[in-house]
């Protein structure tokens, strides 16, 4: 019985330990340049901190996660303490914020509990390049240019519909564990019927599959002709 109450609080740790790193709805992702090369950008994507508040509401409770902040001169440390149930010792996690140049001391403290979350996990896929194929982006003025902002937004869109739709998970995860090009075309023929599925149900998803397939069997592709 013991055991089993164990695999029982694992499961349950588990569970909400994916629920807290999930990604957020498109439209709560924003984006800023970052890294400035002359008329390019790249962009990095952020959440406010009240998208953090209202993850851990959601996933763990508002009874069980709590903030502790300490001053430091022009910056500040959040320690995040989350409990994943009631029978779980609580889990503490720490990051500095710093003055944002438009918040100041209030923007301090937003990035502080940002900074603290990515450490539990919490929005730590937005630092990933990986979202945004570590693309540069065209600018207007030091901000990114239409264009631009259309581009990040169809590639955060894409990451969501691959991350929650399960068929894109499955088929992503094949073709992503493929060594070789001919074992990811071997792949793809066998899951024609998943695809067409996919590209029936939801046609960006598909498109955002078929991108992804696209990029790593060339990728292979690329590196067995190195290999010759």
């Amino acid at each position: 019985m013991s055991e089993s109450k164990d695999i029982e609080k694992l499961s349950i740790i588990t569970q909400k330990e994916l629920s807290l790193k999930a990604p957020f709805p498109p439209n709560r992702v924003k984006w800023r340049a970052s890294d400035f090369r002359g008329e390019r950008s790249k962009a990095l994507l952020y959440i406010d901190a009240r998208d953090v508040m209202d993850r851990l509401d959601e996933v763990i409770g508002i009874n069980n996660w709590m903030t502790e902040y300490t001053d430091l001169e022009s910056r500040c440390v959040c320690k995040l303490t989350i409990r994943y149930d009631n029978d779980f010792d609580w889990v503490s996690k720490s990051d500095v914020g710093t003055q944002s140049t438009f918040e100041g001391e209030k923007g301090m403290y937003s990035d502080a509990i940002k900074r603290a979350a990515v450490q539990h996990g919490i929005g730590r896929y937005l630092y990933d390049d990986g979202v945004l194929q570590d693309k540069m982006f065209p600018l207007d003025k030091k901000r990114f240019s239409k264009k631009a902002d259309e581009e990040i937004s169809k590639l955060v869109n894409y990451h969501y519909r691959m991350h929650t739709n399960q068929k894109a998970v499955h088929l992503n995860t094949l073709f992503n564990s493929c060594m070789t090009y001919s074992a990811i075309m071997d792949t793809y023929e066998k899951n024609k019927e998943v695809i067409s599925e996919l590209k029936k149900e939801d046609a960006l998803t598909a498109n955002a599959v078929g991108e992804s397939f696209k990029r790593w069997a060339k990728a292979l592709k690329s590196m067995e002709e190195k290999n010759v």
